[in-house]
C-alpha cells in the first residue's frame, strides 16, 4: 500500500523523516514532498508531505500528491488545540469526524459547519477507523498517554480568544480538538475517493489568550513527537 504522511510544519514531521531513508525529493512552492523507506515498513511505500501550515497549503499539499503519487491512504499528523476539558497537552486524539469551525452560510439554509454545495462534515472511513481502534487496543503496552477518539474541528484562527472559543463550544458542544489543515486535506481528498487518518496530539488548551499561545510555542516539539509515535503505529500495524 502506498501511504502518504502529511504534516504542516517541520517539527511535526522532523522525528519521522530522521528515521527515514530519503531516496528523492520535491519541493512545489510551500509543499515538500519525500519518497522514503523506514525500517520495518516493507510492506508500504511511504511518501513524506510537509504542507505548510493552513488549509490552502493543506489542500494543495494533498492534491499535488494525490496527482502524482496517487496514494492509497492519507495520514495527517500533528498538532492541535484541546476544546475538551478532559484532555491535557500531549494527549492523541483520533478524529471520528470534522467540520469547518469557522464557515457561516446559515442566511442561505446551511448548516453551521458547511461550505456550500459541500457536506455539512465529513466522516473518517469506517474500516479505517475501526482499524485504527483495533490497533490502539492492541498496542496499549506501547502507549504511555491518553488517546481518545472524536468531533475535530478546522479552522483557520488560532483558538486563544475567549469569545471565538465560546462560540464554538455553543454551537460544537462535542468538539475534541481543533487544527488549521486536517479538514482541508480531507476534503480534497474526498473528491479523489482516498480515505485519510488523523492523528492529532495536543500542544495547547484552547481559550487562555497568550498562555494558549505560549503552550503552543513551549510545546509542539512534545506534541510532534507524540502525534508521530501514534503515528509509527499505525505504519507498522495497518493492513494493505
Amino acid at each position: 500500500m502506498r501511504i502518504a504522511l502529511i504534516c504542516a510544519m517541520e517539527e511535526e514531521i522532523a522525528s519521522l523523516r530522521k528515521k527515514a531513508t530519503i531516496l528523492k525529493k520535491t519541493v512545489i512552492g510551500k509543499t515538500i514532498i519525500e519518497e522514503a523507506q523506514l525500517e520495518g515498513l516493507d510492506q508500504h511505500e511511504l511518501i513524506l508531505v510537509e504542507s505548510g501550515i493552513g488549509k490552502v497549503n493543506a489542500a494543495v499539499a494533498a492534491t499535488i500528491v494525490i496527482e502524482r503519487y496517487q496514494p492509497d491512504l492519507l495520514i495527517n499528523s500533528g498538532s492541535a488545540g484541546a476544546f475538551d476539558t478532559q484532555l491535557q497537552v500531549g494527549d492523541v486524539v483520533i478524529p471520528t469526524s470534522y467540520t469547518y469551525g469557522d464557515v457561516d452560510a446559515t442566511c442561505f439554509g446551511y448548516e453551521r459547519g458547511q461550505v456550500p454545495q459541500m457536506p455539512s462534515g465529513y466522516v473518517i472511513d469506517a474500516d479505517r477507523l475501526k482499524e485504527v481502534r483495533f490497533i490502539y487496543e492492541q498496542s496499549k503496552a506501547e502507549i504511555n498517554y491518553a488517546v481518545d477518539f472524536g468531533l475535530t474541528l478546522t479552522l483557520d484562527s488560532f483558538m486563544s480568544d475567549d469569545e471565538k472559543v465560546a462560540d464554538i463550544y455553543r454551537n460544537f458542544p462535542a468538539t475534541k480538538v481543533s487544527d488549521m489543515e486536517g479538514l482541508a486535506i480531507i476534503q480534497a481528498a474526498d473528491q479523489y475517493g482516498i480515505p485519510v487518518i488523523a492523528v492529532k496530539a495536543v500542544s495547547d488548551i484552547v481559550g487562555h489568550g497568550q498562555e494558549s499561545a505560549d503552550s503552543f510555542d513551549n510545546n509542539l516539539w512534545f506534541a510532534a513527537e507524540r502525534s508521530i509515535h501514534f503515528t509509527e503505529l499505525l505504519l507498522h500495524k495497518l493492513s494493505s
